[in-house]
């Protein structure tokens, strides 16, 4: 009997997990579309499907292992360094020599019906208030929380080590510092910007500012909110 209650409780907190994990956009309005999610790393005119979305709003990914074939071309015009990629906000230079790869940043997950109409982008944050301040950080304010983006990565990069960045206000400099603890797989990685700390400032002059940011990789799909806006 104890061994079937443990059995049952087992797998409710199991669903459980799932269902918290499972990405989905709350009231999501395209249940009449056929409706993908892409990245465009490399423009419009070569777009990269990683997922596709369900009539009620769950986001199906189906993130593919490699890039398509790139142009010499190309590459040379979208590849970076991952120093480039993941450390341009520091003040020096973090990575350099045989420990750089190439890397892209794919920027925002966007929505696109199948007949190739834009109608809209995912944010993935873990609280819905950072919102304001991602997409304005000039004039409003952030809140301790996460974002995420995703980037893709030639071949694995491990570093853990911290850098600053520098910001010149009125009174005086302050400093930003990035900690870093990544262990990214050959492929596409979520990376996780969580903002521990805020330099406070008189709003009237300037909006506070993220002062200390911890930098890591998510093993697989975020489990955080996917925030949709639409055109």
């Amino acid at each position: 009997m104890k061994n079937a209650f443990l059995c049952i409780i087992s797998i409710l907190v199991c669903n459980f997990a799932q269902a918290q994990s499972q990405p989905k956009i709350k009231d999501y309005p395209f249940e009449s579309l056929d409706v993908d999610v892409l990245v465009l790393p490399f423009g419009m005119e070569h777009p990269i499907k990683i997922g596709h979305m369900s009539k009620s709003g769950d986001i199906k990914f189906d993130i593919p292992k490699e890039l398509p074939q790139l142009s010499k071309e190309m590459e040379d015009n979208f590849m970076n360094d991952v120093a480039y990629t993941l450390f341009d906000v520091c003040d020096t230079n973090m990575v350099a020599g045989n420990e750089n790869i190439k890397s892209v940043e794919t920027g925002a997950l966007s929505l696109w019906t199948t007949d190739k109409r834009y109608v809209g982008v995912i944010f993935t944050v873990s609280d819905e208030e950072l919102l304001p301040w991602i997409e304005d950080p000039g004039y409003n304010e952030p809140v301790l929380g996460s974002y995420f983006e995703l980037i893709y990565v030639a071949s694995s990069f491990k570093y853990k080590g911290e850098c600053m960045q520098t910001r010149m206000l009125d009174d005086g400099d302050a400093e930003i510092r990035f900690s870093y603890d990544i262990d990214l797989k050959p492929g596409f990685n979520f990376i996780e910007y969580k903002i521990d700390h805020i330099y406070k400032t008189d709003p009237n002059v300037i909006a506070s500012f993220p002062d200390k940011i911890l930098v890591s990789n998510v093993e697989d799909i975020p489990n955080c909110k996917w925030i949709g806006k639409y055109f």
